[in-house]
């Protein structure tokens, strides 16, 4: 995983069971498939270990600057923005529903089944769990973090 990240080239990272092995994660790179064996949680926090980022202050203060509290996206850079995305139905107590996905990466999203679909560029697809609504203002809340990321970083 260390090489993908020091490219950016992770686009999206998705929470799978895998039999006889448990909670397991799915990374995306330009459409391929990769197995990480740990859970969803341990690979975001290694995602912000590698960029030198703390989970809990991007949480707190962009949070605030956004007024919301939960589900806050994981601002990298300005180029690199992770919005939460429901994916799954959680099979037992401590299991993530939730995945990731790097804004930049989203090609196209529409509604089927009354459920937001995510058409990646690289041609991947992925299903989601909440309304396209909510997939939206997700990704509305990256492009103000993005503002404001750009404001606190390049000031004049």
């Amino acid at each position: 995983m260390q090489d993908l990240l020091k490219n950016n080239k992770v686009d999206a990272l998705i929470p799978v069971y895998v039999d006889d092995i448990g909670n397991c994660t799915e990374i995306i790179v330009n459409g391929e498939s990769y197995l990480k064996t740990t859970t969803i949680d341990t690979c975001i926090k290694n995602l912000a270990d590698y960029y030198n980022i703390s989970l809990y202050h991007n949480r707190v203060n962009y949070g605030k600057e956004l007024g919301i509290t939960n589900k806050v996206p994981i601002v990298i850079s300005d180029e690199l923005i992770y919005i939460y995305i429901n994916v799954r139905k959680p099979k037992c107590s401590h299991d993530s529903a939730y995945g990731f996905i790097d804004v930049k990466s989203i090609d196209e999203i529409y509604e089927k089944n009354k459920n937001a679909v995510i058409h990646m560029k690289s041609g991947r697809i992925i299903a989601t769990r909440q309304s396209i609504a909510s997939l939206k203002k997700a990704i509305l809340y990256a492009r103000l973090t993005k503002e404001i990321y750009k404001e606190r970083h390049y000031k004049k």
